[in-house]
């Protein structure tokens, strides 16, 4: 069986991970010095799903933007040596992407992005290298999203993307930049065959599109099925330590319960593993409970490690 191709479009980062034992002993510290242990990392939610696809088995390449700087040079070099190939725009002016990562002793963390490169992404040939290669599936992150350039790049892109055939999945990324980016948002689950999401970013997706003003409790999986492209919509909602939940074609319910964890070291690219699990598995035999197993035993295998990919695979 030959790999699947796939396409990843979204952010490249340098995560710089501190380990605190809390945000209030950060707010403590105030004004003075907090001394910690910090990790650089390759980060960003498309490169760590990027980079945990092509260690399961695809074909991936990775689009986005870097500065043209020496961290960009480090950050496709380490990205790369997972077998990743790495189509990034070098962005004159701007630099590479950096999120400060507060990884607090009860497995909670904080990020504080500054997406430097990221913002301006524009090829403007992207439809014409979608038409050379044959590509099975493109897999979008929302942050890509939340920028005038890059997220008029993005639809583009989605767009040439369904004309040639491929499958679609798209990452909402964050529940607290939803609301400000939602017609963006929408638009591109218009043209999305799997929504891969959180809760909170569920909620807040349910929220926009009932307009409901005041917090929305429940999360309707069939008006998120209903808002994408209808070909084959598929809805896949994890829940932290909760069961995953899914829905195919509108009508088809999954419930997934997950590994429990006995210490989280740090939630950071939990999720963008998941993400890579799932595709991975569902892209070669196309079976819903087994592609959320998949999805949930790789992503406990992050959340037992600081570090988005920087876990040593068998």
């Amino acid at each position: 069986m030959s790999k699947p191709s796939v396409h990843v479009l979204g952010d490249l980062m340098v995560d710089i991970a501190c380990g605190i034992e809390s945000l209030g002993a950060l707010t403590a510290a105030r004004g003075s010095d907090l001394p910690t242990h910090a990790r650089l990392t390759p980060g960003g939610s498309a490169a760590n799903t990027a980079t945990w696809l092509a260690r399961g088995g695809a074909a991936v390449t990775l689009i986005g933007a870097v500065g043209k700087d020496a961290l960009g040079d480090l950050l496709v070099y380490e990205i790369e040596k997972s077998g990743v190939l790495v189509n990034a725009e070098r962005v004159a002016h701007e630099l590479t992407g950096l999120c400060i990562v507060l990884n607090e002793r009860n497995g909670e963390r904080t990020m504080i992005p500054s997406p430097g490169a990221n913002a301006h992404f524009s090829i403007p040939d992207l439809g014409l290298r979608l038409d050379t290669l044959k590509v099975t599936h493109v897999h979008v992150s929302a942050y890509m999203l939340f920028h005038e350039t890059s997220g008029s790049t993005a639809l583009e892109y989605m767009a040439y993307a369904r004309k040639s055939g491929a499958t679609v999945s798209l990452d909402p990324s964050s529940s607290a930049l939803v609301e400000q980016h939602s017609e963006r948002l929408l638009a591109a689950m218009s043209m999305t065959d799997i929504l891969l999401s959180n809760t909170d970013e569920a909620r807040e997706l349910t929220r926009i599109m009932t307009g409901e003003n005041h917090s929305f409790h429940e999360v309707d999986l069939k008006l998120l099925s209903a808002a994408m492209h209808q070909r084959e919509p598929m809805v896949v909602v994890t829940d932290g330590f909760g069961p995953v939940r899914a829905l195919y074609q509108g009508d088809e319910n999954y419930t997934s319960a997950v590994q429990k964890i006995e210490k989280v070291a740090a939630t950071t690219g939990a999720g963008d593993a998941f993400n890579a699990g799932f595709l991975n598995a569902w892209l070669i035999n196309r079976q819903i409970p087994n592609s959320l197993e998949a999805g949930s035993s790789l992503a406990a295998q992050v959340l037992a490690h600081i570090g988005a990919t920087t876990i040593t695979t068998q």
